[in-house]
């Protein structure tokens, strides 16, 4: 999110990694790789169920960052009791440092304090040092300027993109004149349009556009319309296309589903620029809450409906930077569909920190959950 952050030691990034994370680690090891001032790729696994540490998920967890061609490294252990974070934390210094990055801090969290396990300087004392907090760290300014604050666990994480128990099934949208009718149909493609510049709506704060109403009674509404359209793969890849500016080229795509496009949809947050520039921050994250919102008006009934919203809104949010939170949206979509094509190659791609090209700013890559 940010491309320089003032950090003064390791204790200044801990208080920052949970505003890059999205959320508070437990029961993890994160490594960061630093490239000068800036976050690099932030890596996240779960501690193994016991102390046995399995070279897969070494090799897991350590690759993204070899290919990321990490020189300087961050390793983070959080734990609840002691020590048990331990046998996977050194593990994965001892794999870094054997190809040869240089592991600047070592750390484990217990209880809001910083210990060290390899350094017995009177720097790292046995009863360890408070992590310092937010208010405490310029580099998280930031962050709370964009009104961002981290979520309590992952478990809230995967709530943003889970299906709201009070969404039912509701009217089916598939029919001949609906978006998920023939292939290609005009008048399907024109509903799909319409659909999505009402979920989109305007540019956040505009008062003066009005976004067209609700579905009727007994009549499928914007959300499922938008969400059922997505089953139109010309469609869909024009419409993630449009929701990530500079991912794909224009040449790439249908040209008469971009037309539709170009006529119907908004442009804030960079939407529909060729080729892409810098975006608003803050109107990139209203568009991830968007999405995030539609996520959750999809029940689990609707399990392919609900794998390809999740899988455009994972594949905006890892454009963005945000790792973490497509991981959840990923894990959601192949839970439900685990046939669905798209959805396992961004988890592919998210899996091992392959970078996008798109509108992220430098230091933001990433944070894979």
């Amino acid at each position: 999110m940010t491309t320089s952050i003032s950090l003064r030691d390791c204790g200044d990034v801990l208080a920052v990694l949970p505003y890059q994370l999205g959320y508070h680690p437990r029961r993890s090891v994160v490594l960061v790789a630093l490239h000068g001032r800036r976050f690099g790729l932030i890596a996240r696994v779960d501690l193994p169920p016991g102390p046995e540490v399995p070279r897969r998920m070494v090799d897991a967890v350590v690759g993204p960052l070899r290919r990321e061609g990490a020189e300087r490294v961050i390793a983070v252990g959080f734990e609840d009791e002691p020590d048990e974070c331990v046998p996977l934390l050194l593990a994965l210094v001892e794999e870094l440092e054997s190809h040869g990055a240089d592991v600047v801090e070592v750390a484990v969290v217990r209880d809001g304090r910083r210990y060290s396990p390899t350094c017995a300087e009177p720097c790292c004392p046995p009863g360890g040092v408070p992590v310092p907090s937010a208010d405490e760290v310029p580099g998280v300014a930031e962050f709370v300027a964009l009104g961002v604050a981290p979520l309590p666990d992952r478990a809230a994480l995967d709530a943003l993109v889970a299906a709201d128990p009070a969404s039912g099934p509701g009217p089916d949208p598939r029919g001949p004149g609906g978006p998920t009718g023939p292939a290609g149909a005009r008048s399907g493609r024109r509903a799909a349009a319409r659909a999505w510049a009402t979920v989109l709506g305007p540019r956040p704060g505009d008062r003066r556009v009005v976004p067209d109403p609700p579905g009727l009674p007994g009549r499928p509404g914007p959300m499922a319309l938008a969400a059922a359209s997505l089953a139109d793969i010309p469609f869909r890849d024009a419409l993630i296309a449009w929701l990530v500016p500079g991912l794909l080229e224009r040449d790439t795509l249908d040209p008469t589903v971009l037309a539709l496009l170009d006529r119907r949809l908004p442009r804030w947050a960079g939407m529909g620029r060729w080729p892409a520039g810098n975006s608003d921050p803050g109107e990139r994250r209203h568009l991830v809450e968007v999405l995030l919102g539609l996520c959750r008006a999809v029940p689990d009934t609707r399990p392919d409906d609900a794998a390809a919203v999740c899988t455009v809104a994972a594949q905006v949010a890892w454009s963005d930077g945000d790792g973490a939170l497509a991981r959840s949206a990923l894990d959601r979509a192949l839970r439900l569909a685990p046939g669905y094509r798209l959805a396992g190659l961004l988890d592919q791609v998210v899996s091992r920190g392959v970078r996008p090209s798109t509108v992220a700013p430098p230091g933001s890559w990433g944070r894979a959950g």
